[in-house]
């Protein structure tokens, strides 16, 4: 029988809610409305054939209600079947976990058994927590890996399961010792389902940035290759040069000392026994030399022997860059200094960088959060020393006190 039902429509509603919350941030298609106003469509179009399956396949029907909607995520937003999916059931945990709320304030008060008030309240705490709990810590730019696909079909099963319960308790409505105790098992099962699926979003999200990580790693690898090769070229050139000036000095004159002074800039080789970090320490002191920053840096790279040779360059040109773009914004130019401190303690390399900043920093799991636009896009540099530190059974200290911001780092010595 075609006709317009209330309870699936207003599941509908509240699942179309906690939905939308959670998916806030994420990345829209083109022509999303009109996309959005599609899936409307479909889903309510199927609250009006809702009457065409029997109450026993309740479950059936919510099922595929649920179905459409996951369609819809894809259509609506950047994102695969396989992470609308993980979305789709997050918001439906949510819902159920209102519900089941909502429910249970029913069983324990039956003159509030389904009241429209208490859902209003219900639901608009539920909103208001889920956006502020969630969708602003989870951020943006997920998707679900294929081997974690079989997690969000349990949490499925799980909420499913408990739907169909919900729906067998229907017949026994007047029952309100039943109706506290499913609805204390469904709040249960959302609660874990919840965690389940949170937890999984982390490991996710986890590995992806050790993707990228291991990406900026071996991007390293290629330019400390190109380095050392302009290196090496920039000395022979400037050995060239500064003998062609002695053997020439009656014709360039005067030139000669200024010449001279300038080339040895570029022929300042810092030396700590240790190549690679010859290499990156020169081609940041450079950088510092031609952009009125002061740095300073006492190193001994033997210390450093055990460490693999990109890791070593990876490591340091991600502390001494995110030191020049602290110090580079610097108004007064005094301030523009850095230090470097690479010494044994005891039976650990400690290496210690400082640099004045002028910014405000918020930190997040012992790293500061990226000030520049769309965040989750940036940080990595920092993130990337972590990873490098912790994979030598290091530890990382991160501190901004008094306008000077410290990285502390300790390894032991192989």
């Amino acid at each position: 029988m075609i006709a317009f039902h209330l309870s699936p429509f207003i599941v509908l509603i509240q699942l179309f809610a906690t939905t939308g919350i959670l998916l806030f941030y994420q990345e829209r298609r083109s022509y999303f409305w009109p996309r959005l106003l599609g899936t409307l469509t479909c889903v309510i179009g199927l609250n009006f054939l809702w009457g065409f399956f029997p109450p026993e396949l309740d479950t059936v029907a919510y099922a595929l209600q649920f179905f459409f909607i996951v369609i819809g995520i894809t259509a609506c937003f950047k994102l695969s079947f396989l992470s609308a999916l993980f979305w789709g059931a997050a918001g439906l945990t949510i819902q159920h976990l209102g519900y089941s709320v909502m429910t249970l304030v029913g069983g324990v008060v039956p003159k509030l058994s389904y009241s429209p008030i208490i859902m209003i309240i219900v639901f608009t705490i539920v909103f208001i927590s889920e956006y502020f709990l969630l969708t602003r810590k989870l951020g943006r730019d997920f998707e679900l890996k294929e081997n974690y696909v079989y997690l969000t079909i349990i949490s499925l099963v799980a909420m499913f399961t408990t739907t169909f319960l919900n729906s067998y308790r229907m017949n026994f409505a007047e029952d309100n010792a039943l109706i506290t105790i499913t609805s204390i098992y469904s709040i249960i099962c959302s609660v874990l389902t919840l965690a389940l699926q949170l937890g999984l979003f982390e490991k996710t999200k986890m590995e992806q940035e050790v993707l990228v990580l291991e990406q900026i790693i071996a991007n390293d690898r290629q330019h400390y290759d190109d380095s050392m090769q302009n290196m090496e070229m920039l000395n022979m050139y400037c050995h060239d040069l500064k003998y062609f000036l002695r053997r020439n000095a009656d014709e360039v004159g005067s030139f000669q000392q200024q010449a001279e002074k300038f080339l040895s800039t570029f022929d300042a080789e810092i030396a700590t026994y240790n190549h690679a970090l010859d290499t990156i320490l020169t081609e940041k002191s450079l950088y510092c030399a031609n952009n009125d920053i002061q740095f300073t840096c006492m190193a001994d790279g033997q210390l450093l022997e055990h460490m693999d040779t990109v890791d070593i360059y990876s490591l340091f040109g991600n502390l001494l860059s995110n030191a020049i773009e602290a110090v580079s914004s610097l108004e007064n130019k005094e301030r523009r200094m850095i230090s470097l401190t690479l010494r044994r303690r005891n039976d650990f390399v400690h290496i210690l960088i400082e640099n004045y900043y002028d910014s405000k920093l918020e930190f997040h799991n012992g790293l500061p959060a990226s000030t520049k636009e769309e965040a989750h896009l940036h940080g990595y540099g920092l993130k990337s020393v972590r990873y490098l530190v912790e994979k030598y059974h290091g530890n990382i200290t991160i501190s901004a006190d008094d306008d000077i911001f410290r990285v502390n780092i300790l390894m032991p010595i192989a």
